[in-house]
């Protein structure tokens, strides 16, 4: 799938120099039909074609979001070219002010600042604009209309960018934040039911060494308490283990920093988009008004429905690519957008009631995939075939590009805005996702790990607590590795909450024959595996590990055979035992709760390698095999299958 952050830059770079070249346009055809002689044009042209060359350089972002080089220089630059140039061409130069307002927005750090230079521009156009107008509502509509309109509309599709990119980047940092915090809540749980647990066995433990022989009645009282406490941490980690297990759709803890890109939000984005809007929409309309004379009535009416034209298009284009606006409400929106264009229109005039060059944005926006391009193609040329500005040639061009150019605008704010928020969803769902994977890794790992470490210090007490009167050297030796053993459950517990682990299946052989020998079960081994992969060995020595606790809790065995090799690429595990149908080597208190999550684990994580696990009776045994390729040539269609 290709990344969004590498196409969205992209669309958003697009979209600006759409809309740059759209408004430079306007300035080119101010010149060529200026009263100028065609030989005093050429000067003119060139500069704005400089300026042009520099507006793209400062405000067409790289695709990182970074600035250009020497970026002050070409801002003065740019700067000097806005203005120094009025002073001969002021009837066609007013236009670029807005260019240079959106490139101090861009280039100028940090964002307070930015916005006072904005200011800054503006104010310094203003008494030029009073200057060049006939009017104060004149002068005022190419100030807001114009320069703020343009300013806002290049930052925000700039910003727009940065902030989806910024989003993409962070689709893996928030599903690792939340495992961190799901991560954080096992260690806390583990600690208290647990860890306690575990660390009193070990304390008991090496009390009881020291009185095995001098004071067996003591040292036996002691491993009692040690085997209480193993079977309780024992029971409480199979308890949690299916609690989790049952938590998988429960909802994680929701984030908390929503603030990307600096010092962006979604919300202040959606601010940023609707104000780009509005400023391209509201004073247009207000412009011709003004130049009117309508009774206050029939001024405050229009006010009214510019408002709710302005209002249904924000929310309209918006919410467009959003979930929650389904295909029938996107064309009621552009059913009601076209009554707010065309009603209007007898009572006011066409020129009045200036909105319909905007309707070609939201057909772009609003209308489905193979409509939407050849009704807004239909609308820009709407000037064409009715001659709404006059018959002139340029001035003809000149509508077409100017209505071209804001369709380019809308359509580009809102696949941003559809971007950004199709983005947050899929950083919820993967957040989600994660926690979920977290939960069931850590039911599994819990179930798989410290079970078998639990079950084991048990058997060891036991049998310690059976041989400390008569055997007491036996019973110190057994007593020594269940205290070695607990050491391991909480390294292992570690490991557990950490999510890290890395096992070998040749230690586990030889420690389960340990185990296995010291509750009387005779033990073949048979283990030559060198130089496995290291996901491989993990997975064979935690299936060793479940297959072993099995033995110690539900059979009878008496001897028990441990074969693993590599044949032909292949890596094979057989555990095999002869114990099928009578009471377990463990006592009944280690036998797990129905519904365990052992086997059927192990087999998802066997057949994720590439592997097959099988579990069978045998006669009057049972056999546990896996079988797995030590070297994986397509593991993408291995995980598919």
């Amino acid at each position: 799938m290709q990344r969004v952050a590498a196409v969205v830059p992209r669309v958003a770079q697009a979209v600006i120099a759409i809309v740059t070249i759209g408004f430079f346009f306007g300035g080119f055809v101010g010149i060529m039909t200026s009263d100028s002689a065609p030989s005093r044009r050429a000067v003119p042209l060139v500069l704005l074609a400089a300026l042009l060359a520099l507006h793209l350089r400062n405000c067409v972002r790289r695709l990182d979001g970074g600035r250009p080089a020497g970026w002050p220089w070409t801002l003065a630059a740019q700067a000097v070219l806005t203005f120094v140039p009025m002073i001969w061409y002021s009837s066609t130069w007013y236009g670029n002010v807005g260019f240079l307002c959106g490139a101090v927005l861009l280039l100028v750090r940090p964002g307070r600042l930015a916005w006072a230079g904005f200011g800054a521009v503006l104010a310094a156009d203003l008494p030029l604009s009073l200057a060049e107008r006939p009017t104060v509502a004149e002068a005022l509509y190419f100030l807001i209309g114009q320069a703020a309109f343009v300013g806002v509309a290049v930052y925000g599709m700039a910003r727009l960018a940065d902030l989806v990119a910024a989003l993409e980047d962070t689709l893996q940092v928030l599903p690792a934040a939340r495992v961190a915090q799901e991560r954080l809540a096992f260690t806390r749980r583990l600690q208290e039911n647990i860890g306690v647990a575990l660390a009193g066995a070990i304390e008991r433990g090496e009390h009881a060494l020291t009185l095995i022989g001098a004071r067996p009645a003591e040292a036996r009282d002691l491993l009692d308490d040690g085997v209480r406490g193993a079977r309780t941490a024992l029971a409480t980690t199979r308890r949690v283990a299916h609690e989790y297990l049952a938590r998988l759709d429960e909802p994680a803890e929701p984030a908390r920093a929503r603030t990307v890109a600096g010092d962006l939000t979604t919300r202040r984005v959606a601010v940023l988009g609707a104000a780009a809007l509005a400023l391209m929409i509201v004073p247009y309309p207000l412009r011709f008004l003004a130049r009117g004379d309508r009774a206050a009535w029939q001024a405050a009416l229009f006010v009214l429905l510019l408002a709710a034209y302005a209002v249904l298009y924000v929310y309209g284009c918006l919410r467009a690519y959003g979930r929650p606006l389904g295909a029938v409400r996107r064309y009621g929106i552009l059913a009601g957008l076209a009554v707010l264009t065309f009603a209007p229109m007898p009572f006011y005039g066409p020129t009045t009631w200036a909105v319909l060059p905007f309707l070609p944005g939201a057909a772009a926006v609003l209308l489905g995939p193979r409509l939407r391009w050849p009704a807004a193609a239909v609308l820009v040329c709407q000037d064409v075939p009715f001659g709404i500005w006059g018959t002139a040639h340029w001035g003809t061009v000149y509508f077409v590009v100017w209505t071209a150019e804001r369709a380019a605008l809308v359509y580009g704010i809102a696949r941003m805005a559809g971007f950004i928020r199709a983005l947050r969803d899929a950083r919820e769902e993967m957040a989600a996702a994660a926690v979920a994977q977290e939960r069931l890794r850590f039911s599994r790992d819990l179930h798989d790990l410290l079970g078998y470490s639990l079950s084991t210090v048990v058997v060891k007490n036991e049998v310690a607590a059976r041989l400390a009167a008569s055997r007491p050297d036996e019973a110190r030796r057994q007593l020594v590795e269940a205290v070695g053993m607990s050491r391991q459950a909480l390294a292992d517990m570690t490991g557990v909450t950490s999510g890290y682990r890395d096992m070998s299946v040749a230690a586990e052989a030889g420690a389960a024959r340990t185990t296995l020998a010291a509750v009387g079960i005779e033990v073949a081994h048979a283990v030559d595996v060198p130089d496995l992969p290291a996901d491989l060995d993990t997975v064979l020595a935690t299936v060793l590990r479940e297959g072993v606790t099995n033995i110690l809790r539900h059979s009878r065995a008496t001897r028990c055979t441990i074969e693993a090799a590599v044949v032909d690429g292949v890596a094979r595990l057989r555990l095999t035992n002869d114990g099928v149908g009578g009471p377990p080597a463990a006592p009944a208190a280690e036998r797990a709760e129905p519904g365990g999550i052992g086997l059927p684990s192990l087999a998802e994580r066997v057949a994720a390698r590439g592997g097959v696990l099988t579990a069978e009776r045998t006669g009057g045994g049972f056999a546990l095999t896996v079988e797995a390729p030590v070297h994986l040539e397509h593991p993408a269609e291995t995980a598919t299958r």
